[in-house]
C-alpha cells in the first residue's frame, strides 16, 4: 500500500516539475528560427541533479537467523549529482537516434527493523545498512526535434529511451537488542551485482539565452524521468559460530528498483558522426 502510494506522489510529481519546467522556459529559450537537425548532432557531455527514490526489497531466503525482518523493503529519496557521456545522430528528417552512458551517484540507508513475533525477545530489534553503488545505465535514445508554431515547442527534442542498467549492492545486518545490545556480536552480510533495464522519456532545449550563436547551438537544458528495475540476487554470510558450523548461513535475496527525475545541462563539443544511421539503413 505504501509503495503505491509513493509511486503514485512521485508521478504526480513529474507531471508538476514538467509543467514548471515548461513555465521557467516559456520565455527564457522560446525559440522561432526554423530547425536545423545539424544544430542537436553529435557527441556531447552532460551535468546535473536527479530526485532518486529507490525501493529495495530484502528477504531471508536460507539459513536459521531471525532476522527480521529484513523481509521487507528499505526506501530512499535523496537528491544527488549525474553524469552523462552520449551520441545523438539525425536519421531521417527529424528523426534521431543516440547512445548515452548515465553515472548516477551511490544510495546509502541505515534503518531498524522489527520482529515482534520473534521468540528471541531482546534480539527482536536489528538494524540493517543497504548500500548501492555503482550504478550505471546505457541507454538508446529515439528522439525527434518538432517544428511548431509556438515559441517554446518548436525546435524542442522529446525523446524516448530504453537500455540496460547494473548496480552493486551491499547489505550488512546486525542485532542491536532492545535493551542493552548484547547481540552485538551477531552480524550478517550479503553483497552481489545486479543486472536490469531502464525505460523513460524526456524533453530537451537549446539554450537559447545565450547570445553567442556557438554556446546557443551546443548547449541544451533537459528534464527526464527514468525508471530502473534490477533482477534479484541472493548472496550472504554469517558470522555467528553456531551458523557458520552446521553450514545454516544466512542468504538474502536482494532486489533493487530505482526512479530518478533528472534535469541535465549538456555541452555537444563533436559535430562529427558515429553512422549510427548505418545500422538502421
Amino acid at each position: 500500500m505504501i509503495t503505491k502510494l509513493r509511486k503514485k506522489l512521485k508521478f504526480t510529481g513529474v507531471i508538476l516539475a514538467t509543467s514548471l519546467f515548461a513555465l521557467i522556459t516559456q520565455n527564457l529559450f522560446a525559440q522561432d528560427k526554423k530547425i536545423n537537425p545539424k544544430d542537436w548532432e553529435g557527441s556531447y557531455v552532460g551535468i546535473g541533479v536527479s530526485n532518486s527514490s529507490s525501493i529495495t526489497e530484502i528477504r531471508q531466503v536460507t539459513g536459521s537467523d531471525h532476522y527480521a525482518l529484513n523481509n521487507g523493503t528499505k526506501d530512499k529519496d535523496q537528491n544527488d549529482i549525474i553524469f552523462k557521456l552520449g551520441h545523438l545522430e539525425q536519421l531521417k528528417n527529424n528523426i534521431f537516434l543516440g547512445i548515452e552512458l548515465n553515472k548516477y551517484a551511490d544510495i546509502k540507508t541505515e534503518s531498524l527493523n522489527t520482529n515482534t513475533s520473534s521468540i528471541y525477545y531482546d534480539a527482536g530489534y536489528d538494524k540493517t545498512n543497504l548500500n548501492l553503488k555503482d550504478i550505471f545505465s546505457l541507454d538508446l535514445r529515439l528522439a525527434t526535434v518538432l517544428s511548431n508554431q509556438n515559441k517554446f515547442l518548436n525546435n524542442s527534442m522529446v525523446y524516448g529511451k530504453v537500455g540496460v542498467a547494473t548496480l552493486r549492492s551491499s547489505t550488512r545486518s546486525h542485532e542491536t537488542g532492545k535493551n542493552d545490545g548484547v547481540w552485538d556480536d551477531h552480524i550478517a552480510q550479503s553483497s552481489a551485482r545486479h543486472y536490469g533495464n531502464v525505460i523513460g522519456v524526456g524533453i530537451e532545449k537549446k539554450l537559447s539565452i545565450f547570445d553567442d550563436p556557438i554556446k546557443n547551438n551546443n548547449m541544451t537544458i533537459s528534464l527526464e524521468y527514468n525508471r530502473m528495475v534490477f533482477n534479484n540476487k541472493n548472496s550472504g554470510s554469517d558470522s555467528e559460530a553456531a551458523a557458520s558450523a552446521t553450514g545454516e548461513q544466512s542468504q538474502f535475496s536482494v532486489k533493487p528498483e530505482m526512479y530518478n527525475l533528472m534535469l541535465t545541462i549538456s555541452y555537444k563539443f563533436s559535430g562529427k558522426t558515429l553512422g549510427l544511421k548505418n545500422l538502421i539503413n
